[in-house]
């Protein structure tokens, strides 16, 4: 079914009810990475005794990570001044825990890609700014969450990674409804949700979480993905570690937009410094854990520099 980007108000779709979503949400494609990543080489990387020889060995098996770690290594970001073609050197240069986050990245923007590659009135170009997005926020709730005595795992790194999993869906299952979308923020100065919300009758979080449970996801996923502009309303939930990891994402995604890593559908920041008033803050560090949140904060003006450039050439 093709997107028609000119859709008039006259033509927009009408609400659905839940259950008619949940039912159309059976026909999006699966992401099976995350059901399995990289299985191989992540228990190659947990291991004590890690060589590079043998980590290259598994990434070489693997086109686009090879890629994306060689861009990686390559660009700007690193600044070693010649040219690295070798996968140990690369290995070695990078480190461990970057080759953990890319190869826990480059299996899940894959499958985005190849749901996302069929929709025809939707420029590559919204797509190419949905992953930057995503895997910026990705990186920086990963960065967030070690700030906390709770120090952070990999489920951290992909809660922020498909945190807007839901635009994706709108795209694949309600094309209609997301053309529509697309449209009135062109001259809308309502929030994004709320246009969603008076359109589909969900917005992208809420939408997301769903698709994530008809993957049988996790709850962790789930909650993270429904709360992360609300982080705060999960009821019983809003004292977990999940609500938390759910407010790093929240700050991650707002920080995200302060340096420039937005798509089309983030609303614009009334000021720079926005993603420092979230509520996440008070879930994430709490009184009394104010060392935790300046090494945070230093965390975070380090990656206002590296981010941008880091994630151009992963994407």
């Amino acid at each position: 079914m093709s997107v028609n980007p000119t859709v008039t108000d006259e033509a927009l779709p009408k609400p659905l009810s839940l259950a008619e979503i949940t039912r159309r949400l059976q026909s999006c494609p699966p992401i099976p990475s995350l059901k399995s990543i990289q299985g191989a080489l992540r228990e190659l990387l947990a291991a004590e005794q890690r060589y590079a020889g043998q980590i290259s060995e598994v990434i070489r098996r693997d086109p686009g990570l090879t890629s994306r770690l060689l861009k990686l290594v390559n660009s700007v970001h690193y600044g070693l001044g010649h040219s690295v073609t070798s996968l140990e050197e690369a290995v070695f240069y990078v480190g461990v825990r970057q080759v953990r986050e890319l190869a826990t990245m480059t299996p899940v923007i894959e499958d985005f890609k190849r749901i996302t590659g069929s929709q025809r009135g939707v420029g590559e170009a919204h797509w190419r700014n949905l992953w930057k997005h995503s895997i910026a926020v990705a990186m920086v709730t990963k960065d967030l969450m070690m700030a906390t005595p709770e120090s952070g795992e990999d489920l951290d790194y992909v809660a922020g990674l498909v945190h807007d999993v839901g635009w994706i869906v709108f795209a694949t299952v309600f094309p209609e409804h997301h053309a529509g979308i697309l449209t009135q923020l062109k001259t809308s100065s309502l929030p994004v949700r709320l246009i969603e919300l008076d359109s589909l009758g969900v917005d992208h979080a809420h939408l997301g979480a769903l698709y994530l449970k008809a993957q049988q996801l996790g709850e962790t996923l789930e909650f993270t993905t429904r709360h992360h502009h609300t982080p705060t309303a999960g009821g019983p939930s809003s004292g977990t570690r999940d609500a938390r990891l759910a407010g790093a994402v929240q700050i991650a995604d707002q920080f995200a937009l302060s340096i420039g890593l937005a798509h089309p559908g983030d609303p614009p920041l009334r000021s720079p410094n926005d993603w420092m008033n979230v509520v996440g803050w008070n879930l994430l560090f709490p009184e009394g854990t104010e060392a935790h949140r300046r090494q945070a904060l230093k965390s975070l003006e380090k990656a206002s520099q590296r981010l941008p450039g880091m994630v151009d050439c992963l994407v």
